[in-house]
């Protein structure tokens, strides 16, 4: 597959996410990107307000591992349980802002993906993803659509995260991942 093919060479570029998967994006031109998403077995731990929405439609292809996705739909209620947070990025952080609306995170729906299947997620629609089967590899394709970007917990506050370059443990790591994920 030679978008892996081209993350092997270029694994010193994957970058760590705050959900604690490492990602290498491609931007193509007229709002696309490629993406390759390597969750590892020994990843980073999850935020609290993992809950959230994209800016784009993303179409994606699970190439290893196996996640679990559920949606939901955000209920404003003065005495709900979870936050919800507009997401900026400034000098490679994301940075978390209190919008001060609380409400409830309604299930609308979940599905798993396993190897080989393709997901198709809206821009806009809150999601939460739980990687079930490590190592995981995505291969995405991301067309931006101009949505807001909300992040949904119950974390009061987060701080920024530093969306750092992978280590060179870290980059051993996914070019294994990547090669395993070939065969």
């Amino acid at each position: 597959m030679k978008e892996l093919n081209n993350a092997i060479h270029c694994a010193e570029k994957f970058q760590l996410h705050p959900l604690g998967f490492f990602y290498l994006q491609d931007k193509v031109g007229g709002g696309i990107t490629h993406r390759v998403h390597v969750w590892l077995p020994d990843g980073a731990d999850r935020l609290e307000n993992d809950r959230h929405s994209h800016s784009y439609d993303i179409e994606s292809l699970v190439v290893v591992g196996k996640m679990h996705s559920e949606l939901f739909q955000f209920r404003h209620t003065a005495d709900g349980a979870n936050l919800e947070f507009a997401v900026s990025y400034q000098s490679g952080k994301s940075i978390l802002q209190p919008t001060g609306k609380r409400g409830v995170l309604d299930a609308v729906a979940s599905f798993e993906t396993s190897s080989g299947a393709r997901y198709f997620l809206n821009a806009g629609v809150i999601h939460r993803v739980t990687v079930t089967k490590v190592p995981c590899v995505t291969v995405l394709t991301t067309s931006e659509r101009g949505k807001p970007i909300y992040s949904y917990g119950i974390a009061e506050e987060e701080e920024p995260f530093n969306r750092r370059a992978a280590n060179q443990d870290e980059i051993h790591k996914i070019k294994t991942t990547l090669k395993g994920a070939l065969q």
